[in-house]
């Protein structure tokens, strides 16, 4: 049931934050500065004085640098526990930032209200026609959406999944070709930018010194192979999506 899946959403994403149980992840997260710094670089040149609404919210939040950078910024998540960790954080920092715990798939918020809307990592936990559809209402006809999502075609990353299945929600699912196609539905105009491909490997490097270089080397490679071999693409482990120019509810 539809209660029940958003009731098992909460209560993962409860004892995430305050269990910090993920954190055998951040081995693999540690090439995610690559596709961040392109994200935050996204974000900083349009938070100006922007109405901006971010999706998933914590320590991690994006939400402090867009109101250090004068946007003006509403958090949202499911989690309770992740609403009061990022006020708290946000309250230390003197930053006025209005967090609130909220079903993404039903936003409380007037049509066309935000410039800007983003996150990380939280689509692929929502039901993807009703995330699609309350991003296009509250979006303004103007404004932009942008958010790092992970994708699920490559065999050995659905097989690391399917082996740790304490670390995920049984309902969530990384996305497919078909869910990112689904946006034309939504939005006159999307981008997609893949990452970490090859660059996977330098992974298992990430305490050498040469870490760094040889994870922009890889990089620099996966553009090369994306050009040549557009299929693998969908082969990528994340993908940076801008939307933007929304239609009318479908």
């Amino acid at each position: 049931m539809e209660k029940d899946r958003i009731e098992r959403e909460r209560e993962f994403h409860n004892e995430i934050f305050s269990q910090k149980t993920r954190e055998v992840t951040n081995k693999f997260y540690s090439i995610f500065y690559l596709i961040e710094k392109k994200f935050v670089a996204k974000l900083a040149a349009n938070c100006l004085g922007k109405k901006i609404l971010e999706y998933g919210c914590g320590e991690g939040s994006s939400a402090y640098l867009l109101a250090q950078n004068g946007g003006i910024v509403t958090g949202i998540d499911i989690s309770d526990y992740a609403i009061l960790q990022a006020q708290q954080k946000a309250d230390a920092m003197n930053l006025s930032v209005e967090f609130t715990n909220m079903n993404a798939e039903e936003l409380a918020f007037p049509e066309k209200f935000f410039d800007l809307i983003c996150g990380s990592g939280i689509i692929h936990h929502l039901d993807i026609n009703k995330a699609y559809s309350e991003i296009s209402r509250v979006l303004k006809k103007d404004g932009k959406a942008i958010f790092m999502e992970p994708l699920g075609h490559n065999f050995l990353i659905n097989w690391y999944r399917k082996k740790t299945p304490f670390l995920r929600t049984e309902d969530e699912h990384p996305l497919l070709k078909s869910d990112l196609k689904l946006l034309h539905d939504y939005f006159e105009q999307t981008q997609i930018e893949f990452y970490f491909f090859s660059s996977l490997v330098a992974i298992f490097f990430r305490k050498t010194f040469f870490f760094k270089p040889m994870l922009r080397t890889f990089h620099a490679f996966d553009r090369l192979l994306f050009w040549i071999m557009p299929f693998l693409r969908w082969q990528a482990w994340f993908v940076l999506i801008e939307f933007s120019v929304p239609k009318k509810a479908q």
